[in-house]
Order: structure tokens, then C-alpha cells, then sequence
């Protein structure tokens, strides 16, 4: 298959991945709230934020062991990739036991300083519940997702958490149903992991029969994972700790307000995230195949349909996410879940973190650690700092504007790596993709918001996001028209052919 139909595929399957959580999750985690109260849905959200930290202990290696695989799969040179994977085995074997160690013994602790009004047992089951799931992952699936990913076949992948989520979801949607202990519902999420790993583990086994991870391991090809590491520090400090910051120090039923308006916008990030990535293992290989110009007019080409969907996407949301919580809300006492300052914050921040994310993944794709690190490590100092500051001036708002700050410093600092050192020169043409859309959807948003009536139901709100979507890409597909007229035709032609080969 080539790259083309395999971006296609995983851009699909990611999309209805991306739906099938945040379906779930909005509806799900409504029915928690009503059922068991906002202070064991905050709970449960910390826990799951709190492992996301712990995974820093992977360190790297799932991406550095892509990018050392592209070459030999590339070649068909077995040799290599059996040897790259049974370092990775060897290596996630470790991982695993040692974050099952460490995250077991996090979770004793922290489920003493978090404040809740759930039992410590219960709190501390929860936060060892979501360990478990992880540390499996690591151990025993990791090596065999290594190899889907770097063949760009992650549509196998979302497929089997597509099936995977709807089934666990399904059976937590019971014990609400039927009033069974809140501590189901973990379980329940802790399954649903578990046989994710089992089945990733069949599907490769059955798929690639000459693929053997008992070889002589060759961990020299594995490089490039402590720049990575820098990467990830930077990524759980900024997308885990406001969650973990709340409960620790506001409570568990204000991370829960938090949560309500991180899943909105978790749920728009996923869907724009699977136009950016299904491409990304693709990229690797085309960087290792053609020439710059090539890769260039690529590049360019995906940026622009990053931009569309972003602002089309991401333009609607600010205009409903206000009337989304008013109706999403309704029925919840044990706290007040409208909060604008929040939804403010979480546009702006969403819009900084997408914008340079296509950067982002030609720097790992094309395997320059070293700049990746070097601006992470910029950006977490001034995380750290920006955090402290903030947070003392302006509490919990402190926390999100250096998360704010923070997504600014990597944009800015991505951007003009691959746009001027990179692909030399190439600044004007990313500004012309972004300045454009942008100085003439913010005055859209403006206007749509201020003449939006009161939504009464979903399906007002769904009839209301429907027009605004198709109006809003009608405006974007306008101003691109005259702005980036033969870049949009390229994207046209190009998806035009790819969908032409499925017929």
C-alpha cells in the first residue's frame, strides 16, 4: 500500500477514533458526574493525568525506535529490523517493570495528598487501576505498535481502539446503569487497555510472520532518545499538571470543572490531530526517499489542510463551547461548571499547540533530535518559571497562562527552525498560509457569537454547529482562493487522486 491510501486510511480511522472517545467520553463522563458525584470524576481524570506524567519514564524510545526503522523497511532489510526490535523488546521489558514500580509507589503517595472526600483506598485503587494498564502496555505491546507505526499502518491500530473503547465503554455504561460500585468504572477503563495490548499483539504476530524480536539486538541504530526525553518533559509538564495542580491543591470537584472543558477541546484537538498525524510516519519515509524541494511542496500542501481544518474546526468551537456547557451542565449542583476565562484560555492555548505541530513532526520524522531538544529544554525552563510566577500572582489562571506562554515559546521557536534553517526560506510561505485565515476568521467569530440566539437543546446546538462549520470553511475556502490559490489546487488534485484510487 502506498503512503498515500496509508495516510488516507489511519487520517479515517483516526477521525472515527477520535469521535468514538469523545462521544464516549462527553457522554460518559456526564453520566459519572450525575451518578457518583464531581469529585469522583475529578478523581478519575487526576488519575489518568497522573500516570501521563509517569510515562516520562519511557524516556523516548517508542519514536527514536521509529525513525532507526524507517530505513530498513524502506530496504526490506529484515536483518536490521529484527535486530532494532529486539533492542526495543529488550528495552520496553525494562521500561515496563520499572514503571509499574515507580508508578505503584507515586500512586500510595499521592493518593494521601490529593484532596478528595473519597476513602484513601479508593482513591488509591483507582490511581493503581490505571497503573496496571500502562505498565501492561509498556511491557507487553509497545514493541509490537513500534513496528505498525513505523510500517505507517496506525489505521490497524485505531481500529483495534475503536473496538476496544466502544466495548469497555459499553460495559462502564452498565454499571452506571444498574448502580454498581464507582470502582467498575476503573476497572472496566483498566480491561479495555489490557485487551487493546492483546490484540495489538495477535494482529502483528499474525501479520508479520518473519519478523523475529529474539534476534541479536542492535541498540546502536536506537539513538536520539535522550533529546526525545527533553521533548516529553516539556509535553506531560504542560498537558498534565493544571489537572494535577487543581486537585492537589483546589480539589478533586474543581479538576472536575476543568476536565468538563478539557474534554471539549481534547475531543476538537483529536480530530485535528488526525489530519496532522496520519501522515507523520509517512513524512519519515519521504525524507528518506526524495529530494528537499519535494518534500517542500509536501510539506506545504499538509500545512495547508492543517490550517483549514484548524481554523474551520477550531473556529466553531469558540463560538459554542459557552452554550455546549450551559446545556451540558444542566442537571449538576456540586459545583459551578461556567467558566469563560477557562474556555478563553483553552482556545488560545489549543490554537498555539496545532499551529506548530506539522513542524514538530518533521524535526522527529527527519530525525533531528538534538534542535528538538534544545527548544523543549527552552521551553520548559520558561514553563517552570512563567508557572511559579503565575501561579503565585494569579493562582489557578496562573498555571493555564504559563501553559499559554509556554505553547507560544514552541510554536514560534518549531516554526522558524523548519521554515528558515530546515527548508531555507521558506517563512513567507508559512505566514501566507496562516496570516490570511486569521486575521479574517477572528472578526467571523466575534460577529457569530454575538449573533448566535440561546441554544435550548442539542439539537439546536448540533443544527447551530452544523451551519456554522459549513459557513465558516465556505469563508476559508474564499479567502484561500485568492490568497493561496495554487497550493489549495495542489491539496484538491492530491486528494482528488488518493480518493480516485479507492474507487
Amino acid at each position: 500500500m502506498d503512503k498515500s491510501k496509508s495516510s488516507f486510511y489511519t487520517a479515517l480511522s483516526a477521525i472515527l477514533l477520535t469521535l468514538t472517545n469523545g462521544l464516549f467520553a462527553l457522554g460518559v463522563t456526564k453520566l459519572i458526574i450525575v451518578n457518583y458525584g464531581s469529585d469522583f470524576n475529578g478523581l478519575n481524570s487526576t488519575a489518568s493525568q497522573f500516570i501521563s506524567m509517569l510515562l516520562i519514564i519511557e524516556g523516548g524510545f517508542t519514536i527514536a525506535s521509529n525513525v532507526a526503522l524507517f530505513k530498513p523497511i524502506s530496504d526490506n532489510d529484515y536483518d536490521a529490523i529484527n535486530g532494532i526490535l529486539s533492542a526495543t523488546r529488550k528495552i520496553f521489558n525494562k521500561i515496563g517493570f520499572t514503571f509499574l514500580i515507580i508508578s505503584s509507589a507515586a500512586s500510595l503517595i499521592y493518593a494521601l495528598i490529593i484532596k478528595s472526600d473519597m476513602s484513601y483506598l479508593i482513591s488509591f485503587l483507582v490511581f493503581f487501576m490505571t497503573t496496571i494498564a500502562t505498565s501492561f502496555n509498556l511491557f507487553y505491546a509497545t514493541k509490537y505498535r513500534i513496528l505498525l507505526q513505523s510500517e505507517n499502518k496506525e489505521y490497524i491500530l485505531n481500529s483495534i481502539q475503536i473496538t476496544t473503547v466502544i466495548i469497555s465503554q459499553l460495559l462502564i455504561l452498565v454499571i452506571i446503569f444498574v448502580r454498581g460500585h464507582m470502582l467498575w468504572v476503573r476497572f472496566f477503563m483498566m480491561l479495555g487497555a489490557i485487551i487493546n495490548s492483546l490484540l495489538i499483539a495477535g494482529v502483528t504476530k499474525k501479520k508479520y510472520t518473519n519478523i523475529n524480536y529474539y534476534k541479536e539486538p542492535d541498540y546502536g541504530s536506537i539513538s536520539g532518545s535522550r533529546d526525545i526525553f527533553v521533548q516529553k518533559i516539556t509535553s506531560m509538564i504542560y498537558s498534565t499538571i493544571p489537572v494535577l495542580f487543581i486537585s492537589g491543591t483546589a480539589g478533586t470537584i474543581y479538576a472536575s470543572v476543568y476536565i468538563v472543558y478539557n474534554n471539549v477541546f481534547l475531543l476538537l484537538k483529536s480530530i485535528i490531530y488526525a489530519f496532522i498525524n496520519s501522515p507523520r510516519m509517512g513524512f519519515g519515509k519521504l525524507i528518506a526517499e526524495r529530494d528537499s524541494d519535494y518534500v517542500l511542496k509536501v510539506f506545504l500542501q499538509y500545512e495547508f489542510i492543517v490550517n483549514f481544518v484548524m481554523f474551520t474546526l477550531l473556529s466553531t468551537a469558540a463560538v459554542l463551547i459557552m452554550p455546549f456547557i450551559s446545556l451540558y451542565t444542566i442537571g449538576i449542583t456540586d459545583a459551578n461548571y461556567y467558566n469563560w476565562i477557562i474556555a478563553l484560555f483553552l482556545i488560545c492555548i489549543t490554537f498555539f499547540e496545532i499551529i506548530h505541530l506539522p513542524s514538530g513532526n518533521i524535526i522527529n520524522m527527519a530525525g533531528k533530535f538534538k534542535v528538538g531538544r534544545k527548544i523543549q529544554t527552552l521551553a520548559s525552563i520558561v514553563l517552570v518559571i512563567v508557572m511559579i510566577i503565575g501561579n503565585k500572582i494569579f493562582g489557578f489562571y496562573g498555571i493555564l497562562l504559563s501553559v499559554l506562554v509556554t505553547a507560544i515559546l514552541l510554536a514560534f521557536l518549531e516554526i522558524i527552525y523548519i521554515h528558515s534553517r530546515y527548508f531555507i526560506g521558506s517563512v513567507f510561505n508559512f505566514l501566507k498560509l496562516l496570516l490570511p485565515n486569521l486575521a479574517v476568521i477572528v472578526p467571523v467569530i466575534l460577529l457569530e457569537i454575538k449573533l448566535l440566539p440561546q441554544l435550548h437543546s442539542y439539537i439546536e446546538f448540533f443544527i447551530a454547529g452544523i451551519v456554522i462549520v459549513a459557513l465558516n470553511s465556505i469563508i476559508l475556502l474564499l479567502v484561500n482562493y485568492f490568497t493561496n490559490r495554487v497550493v489549495m489546487f495542489d491539496v484538491i488534485t492530491r486528494l482528488r487522486a488518493t480518493i480516485n484510487s479507492k474507487i
